[in-house]
């Protein structure tokens, strides 16, 4: 998901959860919502293809104007052959109920949700539903996670589309829209001090606890970190799992590449990641979490982006997978570099153990990033076939888990982040 509050930027962060095809670029996620205008309704309103063409280029120049509210009405009133007044109940709720809030509106504290997810992966509202059982016995999950409403999916998939439409190896995505529509929350980029530390740091309470108990979130992202206020305190929310994956799934898992490449782990943006040969695992979701920290205090003040001139790290937010891995390694030996030049001048104590707080846990990561290669390298002298792949892939046990984020828990910058939260 791009970056709460930085639709505005010249690039979308994008999103690397294609399957692979033999290209060597992760491909950001295709979530136009011209393509939703296409859908179900080509094979059922008895049009040709050729004739609809025009209708459905105005309708992606109509995406790229952001216009989603007209395209999915007209994607639901065509979805059936009734006349208005005898459209399904479903229609009706979407119609009445969902538009308004597909422009960014907000109904009654909800928001609309509206993406083409894989068909053959597990979809986010059964993941949610695991979620949810979890949440009745851990605190850690219970009430910092997002709270479904209503959702719905349609059910022709996009291959029939391309199908339709001529497009080759259709089979090749086969996707389905679904709806989904939550109670609104409010993005962690809007917070700052010891708010965003305590926000950040009880979604990795929720986040470690799932992972735990087989829910593996897979696309750590500051858009996907979000908070809610439940009297003086706020509550941090892990959100948005339409990429994340169940452990005891029927069925082959594989190793899809998945996440926003930005706040992607380095080890999942090398060439024989995107090859499919490096499993998704705890450790790369909790780098993430490194990443996207460092992202958010480096780029907003008081929670308001700053301007494009005075913002670092744009270049990962518009590089291919390969190219930001550069940056990002580039970055991780040199972030002593990027202390804001407003810190030395502010004079908070606040901002100075969140910029403190990045350094050591920058230099944590750096140590275990370099311990990894040391191995490989080794691995590599030795000529030892299959070990290299064995190393990136190791199963991580639920102690393995512990001691990874205990490493950043256990600096100081942390333990004094965390102590003020009990003041």
């Amino acid at each position: 998901m791009s970056p709460a509050g930085e639709t505005g930027t010249s690039a979308t962060p994008p999103r690397a959860n294609a399957s692979n095809q033999g290209g060597s670029k992760i491909e950001s996620s295709p979530y136009s919502r011209g393509a939703s205008v296409i859908s179900e309704n080509i094979s059922l309103v008895g049009v040709q293809v050729k004739k609809a063409r025009p209708w459905i280029q105005r309708d992606i120049e109509q995406a790229k104007q952001c216009k989603a509210d007209a395209m999915l009405q007209a994607l639901l009133q065509r979805a059936s052959c009734a006349s208005e007044t005898k459209q399904p109940e479903l229609l009706q709720m979407c119609l009445k109920g969902v538009l308004l809030v597909c422009n960014g509106q907000v109904l009654n504290g909800m928001v609309a949700k509206i993406f083409w997810g894989e068909a053959g992966c597990t979809s986010e509202p059964k993941i949610l539903d695991k979620v949810e059982e979890i949440a009745k016995v851990h605190p850690t999950v219970e009430g910092h996670i997002p709270e479904l409403l209503w959702h719905h999916a349609f059910t022709n998939p996009a291959c029939t589309i391309r199908e339709a439409l001529g497009v080759l190896e259709p089979s090749m995505d086969s996707r389905v829209l679904y709806i989904l529509v939550f109670r609104k929350l409010y993005p962690i980029t809007k917070l700052h001090g010891k708010d965003l530390f305590d926000v950040w740091h009880q979604c990795i309470l929720c986040h470690l606890t799932l992972w735990k108990e087989g829910v593996h979130h897979r696309d750590i992202s500051p858009g996907n970190l979000m908070w809610y206020r439940k009297g003086r305190r706020l509550i941090g929310i892990l959100n948005d799992y339409d990429l994340s994956s169940l452990a005891n799934a029927v069925g082959p898992q594989g190793n899809g590449r998945t996440g926003t490449v930005p706040f992607m782990a380095l080890d999942l943006l090398t060439k024989i990641s995107q090859q499919g040969k490096v499993k998704h695992s705890y450790r790369h979701d909790l780098e993430s979490f490194m990443w996207g920290f460092a992202w958010i205090f480096l780029r907003y003040r008081q929670g308001i982006l700053l301007p494009q001139r005075l913002r670092p790290l744009d270049e990962w937010a518009t590089s291919d997978a390969i190219a930001c891995r550069v940056e990002k390694s580039a970055f991780l030996m040199d972030f002593i570099d990027y202390l804001p030049l407003d810190l030395e001048t502010s004079g908070s104590d606040i901002d100075w153990s969140l910029w403190t707080l990045i350094v050591e846990c920058l230099q944590v990561l750096q140590a275990l990033i370099s311990n990894r290669i040391d191995r490989l390298l080794l691995v590599q002298w030795r000529s030892r076939q299959g070990a290299y792949e064995q190393i990136l892939n190791a199963e991580e046990t639920v102690s393995d888990m512990d001691d990874l984020l205990g490493k950043f828990t256990g600096t100081e910058a942390w333990v004094e982040l965390a102590n003020t939260l009990s003041l």
